[in-house]
């Protein structure tokens, strides 16, 4: 519940850190596209108030094929803001766009903020259930951006948390990122080898089996499954490292 309310409070923020790049009066777009029908789309509530329909479209195509940084910047308080929120922006989405606008040139402040809101928002993402949210969306962010993620990890790992556990389970479940093919690892292909290799060790650290086991000895019977999977996973991957 406190990580949860950090992060509102560090979307409260950025709406303040970006509030002096003003809504776009038109959208510079290529041809493919409508970018009046885009605009109006995006201007059609209050910025708090757009929904994922009406940020989808820009979401996907901005800095590519629609608008500018400065476009950008006033709608990144909210699409952060959906991110958060089930099946809304996608946070990795997010985190290429920023590198594509080469994010670490920008003001100290809205450095400091996006960092905090990604930080916050992984942070919360491993408190929270697989069902709900996936934390490993947050996590592969974080490295795209090349937020140092050690100290949420360690944090992770010593919690004991059921859910914690349960977000770990998943990522050696269905992560991609053990994929020795960089082109097979999907959002972790935009991730430098050093953070693969930090990530890894820390999926199949005997701290992580610990966490594991400790969960699965108390958890209910609709999540054993994935606990035992994990840990089963695991075990694979280890015994893959040492021949």
């Amino acid at each position: 519940m406190l990580d949860a309310l950090k992060l509102s409070q560090q979307i409260d923020g950025a709406y303040d850190v970006f509030a002096r790049y003003g809504r776009p009066l038109f959208l510079d777009a290529s041809p493919l596209r409508d970018p009046k029908l885009l605009l109006n789309q995006l201007s059609s509530k209050p910025l708090r108030l757009l929904d994922a329909r009406d940020v989808q479209e820009y979401a996907l195509a901005a800095l590519t094929t629609v608008g500018t940084i400065e476009d950008y910047k006033h709608f990144l308080p909210r699409l952060l803001e959906l991110a958060t929120e089930p099946g809304a922006v996608e946070p990795q989405m997010i985190a290429l766009k920023l590198e594509m606008a080469a994010w670490r040139t920008w003001p100290k402040n809205e450095q400091r903020s996006l960092e905090e809101i990604f930080i916050h928002a992984c942070t919360d993402a491993f408190k929270r259930h697989t069902d709900d949210v996936l934390a490993g969306d947050w996590l592969v962010s974080l490295a795209i951006l090349n937020i140092d993620p050690s100290g949420l990890r360690t944090d992770v790992l010593a919690s004991n948390d059921d859910c914690c556990g349960l977000q770990v389970a998943h990522l050696l479940v269905s992560s991609c990122l053990f994929e020795s093919d960089p082109s097979e690892r999907g959002y972790w292909e935009d991730v430098p080898e050093t953070t693969m290799k930090e990530t890894r060790s820390w999926l199949l650290s005997e701290e992580t089996r610990s966490l594991l086991l400790s969960v699965s000895l108390r958890i209910r019977s609709k999540d054993s499954w994935l606990l035992e999977k994990a840990m089963a996973r695991r075990e694979e991957l280890v015994r893959e490292r040492l021949h």
